[in-house]
């Protein structure tokens, strides 16, 4: 047998197993109630909808519908997107300005592949997504996470962590934030601090890599002013904005965007042309016709209400557990929330307990820092169970707590 260790690029050897995928797995199996994977729960995809759409494209125009398309996307989903990036968030911006990818995840990759060299500096919110992080390190980038306050980024440690590289010799090239109900923090940021970020971007020159696939996912439509994407506040083109259908849709769609000035979309062109030359053009004219046709909007409401529930019922069993020193975060919006427990504890020691004694299943906090802290934290989704699932599954999870607690 071949020895490939030595032929594999020095890329491999930065690359890390998602712990959410292979908790995804875990969490499939008998009996265990899965708090792990942050998956939109598949009872609320417009199923019947987009078969009728998928019917009707099909039969008007298979051919194109099934052939290669253009390595920007669909110009009728772009401006479809546009119509619906400047109704519902404010942000106006052209065709010429617009990429469509095969979903955020793919987003971070290409824009780490056009803005990032090894050893680049790349700043992180403490703690943030593993996807992002992923994408970033595989890229061989040095990663420097910034404090979060309940309120969003702490604006004080950032300047600090950016003059620190800076005495050092090095000059961040990126900021990387999920403004809107955090994943995995479930936070999300205050306007003041958006408008501050552009401020210390534009003071350092850095670019702000906004990662928005829950704005939408709010629970009460009387917040939307204040998840205003930093992207709407921006007008040095500082801002590369980024969102996906998978949590309004359908995520097996893999439909997602890129907003960023002109020169940076002819740029991820070419970058993305040595990716996937195109994606699904059958996904994005769905995904046209869906906007089109006002389904997303039609469904965008009962979206938000199931997922106020079930994060309702997850409030309620945490606060009924009563877990003296366990905090958790609490969301108004996305999929998830974030519980700490007291310094001494690990989430990850606790994590094969939970499964085999409790079944089940969460993330341990400690994959989503950079700095080797979060070791008392995890993430739990309640968007995946059903109520009865979410209270039975807390109550478990609780008195594991309490055992170590004691």
């Amino acid at each position: 047998m071949i020895d490939f260790a030595p032929l594999y690029s020095r890329d491999v050897a930065c690359m890390r197993y998602s712990p959410i995928r292979r908790m995804a797995k875990l969490a499939m199996q008998p009996g265990i109630i899965g708090f792990a994977a942050g998956t939109p729960s598949a009872t609320t995809f417009p199923a019947e909808e987009i078969r009728r759409i998928a019917g009707e494209i099909l039969e008007k125009d298979a051919q194109g519908a099934l052939q290669y398309g253009l390595t920007l996307g669909f110009a009728g989903l772009i401006d479809a997107l546009n119509s619906f990036n400047k109704t519902r968030r404010g942000i106006d911006c052209t065709a010429e300005e617009v990429c469509i990818v095969s979903g955020s995840q793919q987003a971070l990759d290409l824009i780490g592949r056009l803005f990032l060299d090894p050893g680049d500096v790349v700043l992180i919110e403490l703690p943030s997504y593993i996807g992002g992080i992923s994408a970033f390190r595989n890229l061989q980038a040095e990663l420097v996470g910034v404090r979060q306050a309940s309120d969003g980024i702490d604006i004080e440690d950032l300047v600090a962590r950016i003059e620190a590289c800076r005495v050092r010799g090095r000059n961040p090239k990126l900021l990387y934030v999920i403004p809107n109900f955090q994943n995995p923090s479930g936070i999300t940021m205050s306007v003041e601090k958006r408008r501050a970020l552009l401020g210390v971007a534009a003071r350092y020159q850095l670019l702000i890599v906004e990662d928005d696939p829950y704005g939408e996912v709010c629970f009460d439509e009387s917040l939307m002013p204040s998840l205003r994407p930093i992207k709407s506040m921006d007008t040095e083109g500082r801002v590369l904005y980024l969102s996906t259908f998978s949590k309004i849709l359908a995520a097996g769609l893999r439909v997602g965007w890129i907003v960023a000035p002109r020169p940076v979309i002819e740029k991820l062109d070419l970058v993305k042309q040595s990716t996937d030359l195109c994606g699904s053009m059958l996904d994005q004219r769905i995904v046209a016709e869906c906007l089109r046709q006002g389904v997303v909007d039609r469904h965008l409401p009962k979206i938000r209400e199931f997922y106020r529930r079930k994060c309702r019922v997850m409030l309620e069993s945490l606060e009924k557990a009563v877990l003296p020193g366990v905090q958790w975060t609490r969301p108004e919006g996305g999929l998830f929330l974030w519980i700490t427990l007291p310094a001494r504890l690990d989430s990850e020691a606790l994590l094969s307990e939970s499964i085999e004694s409790a079944r089940v299943a969460y993330v341990p906090g400690h994959p989503f820092y950079v700095d080797d802290a979060g070791r008392n934290t995890l993430r739990v989704a309640f968007s995946k169970e059903s109520e009865d699932n979410i209270r039975a599954g807390i109550d478990r999870l609780a008195q594991v707590f309490r055992r170590h607690l004691e």
